[in-house]
């Protein structure tokens, strides 16, 4: 489905917001002239953009759709208005004028020369006003009517400028991917202040209907997100500006992420230290013994000495998480576990109860 709040359909063909249908028409000719691929062969991106625009536009359900979420429906009801008072306004002083058919234009009524004509307008507190100066031209009604919030003394309200609050969210990568880095695609859910009513609540009078009169607008955003080598658990990522948008001129919030190094079945962790087992025999671990191990960059060799014990543990050097604030890594540690093998032979049965009785005798 198209995100039609991050189109610029209009913009595409050249055209304003109260074009015709047929404008529309004409104005994606003229466009696929110039920019159709069998005439421009580097304009087929262009053309692709504006074969959309056209077909959104030029469809009358979907172009209410996309009028109505980008808020130009909004603004054609406001032209409207403002056509009907312009009208009213002309009218009112043409019933002051006599028509002159001769010159086939309205002249002046001598007779109403000493009337006083009343006209009426709204001003910003929703009063009617009435007044007989002929000061009152119509771009002032307009601009009481539709120059925006005013306070007793008729001056803008001035907003202060309000920053957007900070979101944080867990991202979980095993140790491999926090070791090596990888890239993640999240999805972060985006309350704004509504494009429409900005805020307010109501558009045009009534109940906005983009936001349903709540003033704010959840969308999802998708955000490639870059987990840098050498991770360490717990770490936060900041994403400066991905967060709540600010409103009236205030900075954007920031997205914090805050990485989670899930454990498997190889590897745990504490802290930057790497955790794991190694299983050998007991005549390994009588007699000594060198075993291949799984490191987080790799295979690694570990000598254990004859006379180990189960529970015992070796630690391997800088094969652990790195440090970012000591800039130095972690080591692995790993904890020997002596384990029989099951389903004996008779024969090892027999050798385990020589064992035994050596013990004994000790």
């Amino acid at each position: 489905m198209i995100n039609y709040a991050q189109k610029k359909y209009y913009e595409i063909l050249g055209l304003k917001p109260d074009a015709t249908q047929e404008q529309i028409k004409k104005a994606f000719r003229l466009a696929t002239v110039k920019f159709h691929p069998d005439v421009n062969k580097s304009g087929e991106k262009i053309f692709m953009e504006i074969k959309e625009a056209y077909e959104v536009l030029s469809n009358p359900e979907e172009r209410k759709k996309y009028d109505f979420i980008n808020g130009y429906d909004l603004l054609k009801e406001k032209k409207a208005e403002e056509n009907k008072i312009k009208n009213e306004y002309i009218n009112k002083e043409n019933t002051h004028k006599k028509y002159d058919y001769s010159k086939n234009t309205y002249t002046s009524d001598n007779n109403s020369e000493n009337r006083k004509t009343e006209y009426k307008h709204t001003d910003s507190f929703g009063k009617n006003v009435y007044t007989n100066d002929k000061s009152h031209t119509f771009s002032n009604l307009m601009k009481n009517l539709f120059g925006g919030m005013k306070n007793k003394q008729n001056e803008e309200i001035k907003r202060n400028p309000v920053n957007g609050s900070d979101i944080t969210m867990n991202i979980d990568v095993s140790f491999k991917e926090a070791v090596n880095g990888t890239n993640r695609k999240i999805n972060v859910l985006h309350t704004e202040v509504c494009p429409v009513c900005k805020g307010k609540t109501f558009a045009n009078g009534s109940k906005c209907r983009y936001c349903n009169g709540t003033g704010e607008i959840s969308q999802h955003k998708k955000i490639n997100v870059k987990i840098p080598p050498h991770t360490e658990n717990n770490k936060k990522i900041r994403l400066k500006g991905e967060g709540t948008k600010g409103t009236d001129g205030g900075k954007n919030g920031n997205l914090y992420l805050v990485v989670r190094i899930t454990d498997d079945s190889n590897f745990k962790f504490d802290g930057n230290n790497v955790l794991s087992e190694l299983e050998i025999t007991p005549y390994e671990a009588a007699l000594g013994t060198e075993k291949e191990v799984m490191t987080l960059s790799g295979k690694a060799k570990v000598k254990i000495p004859a006379g180990t014990s189960s529970g015992q543990k070796f630690s391997l050097a800088k094969e652990g998480l790195f440090d970012e604030i000591k800039k130095i890594k972690g080591n692995q540690i790993i904890t020997v576990k002596i384990k029989v093998r099951e389903n004996l032979s008779e024969k090892e049965k027999k050798l385990y109860e020589e064992l035994k009785k050596l013990a004994e005798e000790k």
